[in-house]
């Protein structure tokens, strides 16, 4: 297989995924009930409690700030490996407006949900960890190929 092959088929398989991926996302993130986003946040407090992690990271709002990063650097990561062109600034940019449009849409729509400029901090540096990722992949895999 060729290597524009394997990047065609990649891209394909990153366009799926994402797809899916952003369904996920946005039904987490615009349900009208709090029960969703608050007992994943519960979730991985244990999780991280069982794995050791120190008291200071496991206060629920620093819990909730980590799952706020973690949850854009997938979506990032997938579409960076889509558009190729754009660079870890771009994703940056993209995850904070997305961001600042899902709180705005909690904000003005969503009676039990609250929107936080933390949020917005958290998620953009998600995207920013999504894209960056991506493009150190890359520059080392050109790097591997010299």
């Amino acid at each position: 297989m060729s290597v524009v092959e394997t990047r065609d088929r990649t891209r394909r398989a990153a366009r799926v995924l994402l797809l899916c991926y952003l369904a996920v996302l946005l039904f987490a993130l615009l349900t009208p009930s709090v029960d969703t986003p608050s007992s994943s946040v519960s979730w991985v407090g244990d999780v991280l409690d069982r794995l050791g992690a120190p008291d200071r990271l496991l206060v629920p709002s620093r819990v909730e700030f980590l799952c706020n990063v973690a949850i854009l650097v997938p979506a990032t990561g997938l579409a960076a490996l889509i558009w190729a062109g754009r660079t870890w600034r771009d994703w940056t940019a993209y995850g904070f407006v997305f961001a600042g449009s899902v709180e705005v849409v909690q904000a003005l729509l969503l009676d039990e949900r609250s929107a936080t400029y933390v949020d917005v901090v958290a998620n953009a540096l998600g995207a920013l960890l999504g894209g960056a990722s991506v493009g150190l992949a890359r520059a080392w895999s050109s790097r591997m190929a010299d």
